[in-house]
């Protein structure tokens, strides 16, 4: 039974923030037809299904293995579902793989069972925390690494990525075109008063973090990010 209070719909928050995964992802969303399928892989609370429904998204389904959550998550999507087992006959026009793949035990096989649901032409959305990040490898140089309850180095991540492996991981199906690679930064805001981060001199500095993220994503992305598009 899941511990409520290890829930990933309570354990994992909604990031809107300039420079967050989700906002990246909710942009380029935003770009797509609202009569697509979309699934979105490892829905945790359900933030991303709920902005997409709010977008005018109808067609939404979801996976999500842990039980309490995939209550939570029920009244947002259609369909729902502890494992891709249900979705083995569809097809879907957008796939949303935000935070999942370093959870995973074989995070390939599961990529490409994804791959085999899009559509031809449809598109997927990944993100992985990045494992060079500057403030993993200060901890490296002075000898420690210590896990924490959600970030870079969460306790439940068994896989670690860098740019590089996230590559190799998108080339390992033939299927799958590199559409866009971007960063991420962290999102401090989750940390601070909404009077600190919620005006426009946060935002500058919020985008003048995420241009050098982006001029050295080995040292300073949070996350790696990727758009992909299935060819046919």
């Amino acid at each position: 039974m899941t511990d409520k209070k290890n829930a990933s719909h309570e354990r994992y928050k909604f990031k809107p923030f300039l420079g967050s995964s989700h906002h990246w992802a909710l942009r380029k969303i935003s770009l797509l037809p609202k009569s697509i399928a979309v699934l979105d892989v490892g829905a945790g609370s359900g933030a991303i299904g709920a902005a997409l429904k709010q977008m005018g998204f109808s067609k939404l389904a979801a996976t999500e293995i842990d039980l309490a959550a995939l209550e939570f998550i029920k009244p947002i999507y259609e369909r729902v579902s502890p494992s891709l087992e249900l979705y083995k006959d569809d097809k879907f026009d957008l796939i949303i793989v935000l935070d999942v793949l370093e959870h995973l035990v074989q995070p390939q096989k599961e990529y490409q069972l994804l791959a085999n649901l899009l559509s031809p032409g449809g598109h997927m959305l990944i993100s992985v925390p990045n494992t060079a990040h500057w403030m993993v490898r200060i901890q490296l140089l002075f000898g420690f690494l210590e896990y924490t309850e959600r970030g870079l180095l969460d306790r439940t991540h068994l896989q670690f990525f860098t740019r590089k492996r996230l590559k190799e991981l998108i080339k390992s199906s033939q299927s799958m075109e590199l559409v866009e690679l971007d960063s991420s930064i962290d999102p401090i805001e989750l940390l601070l008063p909404e009077w600190i981060w919620d005006n426009k001199v946060f935002k500058v500095f919020s985008r003048l973090r995420l241009m050098i993220a982006r001029l050295a994503p080995g040292l300073f992305a949070y996350q790696h990010l990727a758009l992909l598009r299935k060819s046919g």
